[in-house]
Order: structure tokens, then sequence, then C-alpha cells
């Protein structure tokens, strides 16, 4: 019997390239990704240290490259997107931060130009960040940031709340949110509470 070839080789050969490029491009993108969380931790960490500079270098770096990831992997490379959506998030969280210390606003998923799912998650996560600065200005005795924090944390709750995810790890979210601002309450009542007891030792001590 006649043996026959069902598979050419050259187009073997062609398949080869393409997935040979394909994961070059994933190892480019994941890459890029890494770049983009790492930025976007140094934002937030200088954020709260009140670093400006250093949070507006990386803030400027950091669109440009979540603007550049975003395109490869909705426009050419769409079967990646997946790879992209945890530098998305950390993205957003840094710019909700940002914007939040820099205008006293939240930015949306427009704006930012991000997928409102990366949006909504990233959101969440910078509760946790703006409990972090809030805790930072309570240390300083700056009570009243504090207590502008938990009106933001109350009202991004009651916002993700009012969605009723039916995704598990988004309800996760919205219950890490409740937690956040619960601990918040609690330690504004703490500071409160301690600066009675000193206030009554110094009258005492009067």
């Amino acid at each position: 019997m006649q043996k026959r070839n069902y598979l050419d080789k050259d187009y073997i050969e062609s398949l080869k390239k393409v997935f040979r490029h394909l994961e070059d491009k994933r190892d480019e993108l994941m890459q890029l990704g890494r770049t983009i969380n790492k930025n976007s931790k140094t934002i937030i960490y200088s954020l709260i240290r009140d670093d400006w500079e250093e949070a507006e270098k990386y803030i400027q770096e950091n669109r440009r490259l979540v603007k550049q990831l975003f395109e490869e992997v909705t426009q050419k490379y769409p079967q990646y997107y997946n790879n992209a959506f945890i530098p998305l998030q950390e993205y957003v969280e840094a710019e909700v931060v940002y914007h939040y210390l820099k205008e006293g606003k939240i930015p949306t998923h427009k704006e930012l130009g991000i997928p409102e799912e990366a949006f909504v998650t990233g959101l969440m996560d910078a509760a946790g960040e703006l409990l972090r600065k809030a805790v930072e200005e309570m240390i300083k005795d700056n009570i009243d940031f504090a207590l502008k924090v938990r009106g933001i944390l109350e009202e991004i709750y009651l916002a993700m709340l009012s969605l009723n995810f039916k995704n598990f790890e988004y309800r996760k979210k919205v219950d890490y949110v409740g937690g956040v601002l619960n601990r918040l309450i609690d330690y504004i009542f703490q500071k409160q509470t301690r600066r009675g007891e000193n206030f009554n030792l110094k009258e005492e001590k009067k």
C-alpha cells in the first residue's frame, strides 16, 4: 500500500513558527504584566509615604505600559487576556488610591480605559490600601482623614453590594471591603476613645 503524507512538512514547520512566536509573545506579555504589578505596588507604597515625586514617575510609566498591554491582548492576542487581568486589576488599585488622595475622587473604568471586571476588582482591592493610609494618618493624629476614608469605603461597599454579584470571587471581595470598613471603624473608635482618656487624665492632673 502506498504511504500517504497527511500532514505536509512545510505546513508543520509553519505551525512551529507560529507557536514559537505565540510562546515568545506570551512571555513578553507576562513580563510586561509583572512590571505593571511592581510599578503599581511602588506607586501605592510611595503614596502612603507621601512621596509624590516617586508616585508620579511610576504613574506615567504604568499608564503607558497598561495601554500597550491592553491593546496587545484585545487587538492582537485575545487568547492571553486572562494573563493580563491581574496586572490591569493592580493598575486600577493604584490609580484609585492616587486619584482619591490627589483629587478626592474615584475614576471610572472608562476614564482608566479598563474593562468593568478589572475595574470593580481593583476598586475593591484599593479599600485595603486606603485603610493603610488612614492608619498612617491616625498615627499622626489626623483623625479627620480617617473619617473621610471611612466615608469613601462606605460608599464603595454599598455600591458594590448593590451590584449583587453572582460570581463567588466578586462576592468575596465585597465581603473583604466590608471587613476593611469595619476595621477602620474600630480603629477610629479606639483612637477617639484614647483621645478622651488622654483628655481626662490631663484634667485630673490639673
